[in-house]
């Protein structure tokens, strides 16, 4: 009499671990057991491989490798995955984009974490980072970031310290002395000597006052002379959402963290997803938006003020990437405006577009490209409703670079104007327009 051979209890065997069966069972029936045996395990398997291959083809690369657009030294873009940075450069899955050919990355970041922060520092390259003062130690300000905490600033590296949402109509403008602005509209001129917790004290003839921080609306440091060498070195501008951003010598990515390399050799750490941009400062090109002009001369007409602001239109101070999305930067002027940049003589070429930042028929404008006082490019009746192509003027050892917006032939009204992606390049080639 053969012995029936029931599934059902043969799972409940298999699961147990091996199959214990008294009864003799029949060599085919064996087998076919042993068959049963193999299928349900191999089944088993091969589902958690599929599951694990779907689960690949879903989810993709790992969640800190987003997508990121990358603009390289010609001025074109292409989305990218990012496996990792390094000195070496932006490694990809398709080989590695070297420094040598990379503007800038960038990728759209939700919500971060920062904000909340009473007080913002303004550098001189254009930075800003929201925390709170700590001390001033000889020529080194001390600030307590939310993000980066404790991070050190020389002080003739920084440009002004505003309290958050204030937006001072002038903080890039040449100082001869320090200026304390006070909420109230008062202002006090003369030599900071302290910077603390408390507040600011500052030397106003024979006068100290220290002014508490909840009384002051902006701390505007005096300017110093122009060093045509200070910007040459290469640098990274990592870009942290909510405006703000820091420039550093070095920058890593690996997992889901990026490394800054802060000037005093130290390191700090910030998750990917609150990194929304790294733009490589004197690369392939250095912006002059990063660069301080030697001579920066504003002649109005009549009683207008529109000072040249850096990365920000002139008029309503807007950042030129929210006015000119597709550009990265921006120096927006007015009639009668020059401004001039000595140079090293490792640079190739200087390459702009620009624009009429206005939409009134009524403006006009004659610009003009000066290399050590010669005229090297003009265009007249410069008009609103177009966005100029891309001028890119070889410097030939050139010393002094000038950009000048003059008066047109309805002198100066509504000439507001805009000079885009203003860059000097290090091959002289074709340029092309973002």
């Amino acid at each position: 009499m053969k012995t029936e051979l029931n599934l059902q209890d043969a799972k409940t065997q298999r699961n147990a671990g091996l199959p214990q069966i008294k009864n003799q069972i029949h060599t085919d029936e064996m087998q076919d057991y042993l068959a049963f045996i193999c299928y349900e395990k191999c089944s088993w398997r091969l589902g958690v491989l599929a599951v694990s291959f779907l689960s690949f083809l879903l989810v993709g690369r790992p969640s800190w490798a987003g997508t990121w657009n990358l603009t390289d030294s010609r001025f074109v873009s292409r989305v990218v995955s990012i496996e990792s940075i390094d000195g070496a450069g932006i490694h990809l899955s398709s080989g590695v984009v070297p420094w040598d050919d990379v503007l800038e990355i960038s990728q759209t970041i939700g919500a971060t974490g920062g904000g909340g922060e009473k007080f913002s520092v303004v550098s001189r390259s254009g930075d800003l980072l929201g925390g709170e003062p700590i001390s001033l130690n000889g020529d080194t300000l001390d600030w307590q970031s939310g993000r980066l905490g404790e991070v050190s600033f020389g002080i003739d590296s920084v440009m002004a310290i505003v309290r958050s949402g204030s937006s001072p109509a002038d903080p890039d403008q040449v100082r001869t002395d320090d200026v304390v602005r006070l909420a109230n509209g008062d202002t006090t001129h003369g030599i900071i000597t302290q910077i603390g917790s408390g507040g600011v004290t500052i030397q106003a003839g024979d006068a100290t006052p220290t002014l508490g921080w909840d009384s002051v609306d902006a701390v505007l440091f005096s300017s110093g002379p122009a060093n045509p060498h200070a910007a040459e070195g290469r640098m990274f501008r990592v870009e942290l959402g909510s405006d703000e951003s820091l420039t550093v010598p070095d920058v890593a990515l690996a997992g889901d963290k990026v490394t800054v390399f802060l000037a005093d050799k130290s390191t700090r750490q910030i998750d990917v997803g609150s990194v929304s941009g790294i733009e490589q400062v004197n690369g392939p090109i250095s912006w002059l938006t990063a660069r301080r002009p030697s001579e920066n001369i504003y002649k109005p007409f009549l009683g207008e003020n529109f000072p040249t602001r850096f990365d920000r239109t002139v008029a309503d101070g807007k950042p030129i990437r929210e006015r000119y999305p597709t550009f990265h930067h921006g120096i927006g002027c007015h009639s009668y405006s020059k401004l001039v940049y000595d140079l090293s003589g490792k640079w190739g070429a200087f390459r702009s577009q620009f624009a009429i930042d206005s939409d009134s028929p009524l403006a006009d404008v004659t610009v003009r490209i000066y290399l050590d006082d010669k005229v090297a490019f003009e265009q007249k009746n410069v008009k609103a409703g177009r966005v100029y192509p891309v001028v890119a003027v070889p410097l030939a050892g050139a010393k002094r670079l000038a950009l000048e917006v003059d008066y047109g032939e309805n002198y100066a009204t509504e000439d507001r104007f805009v000079w885009l992606d203003p860059a000097l390049i290090r091959s002289v080639g074709p340029a092309t327009a973002p």
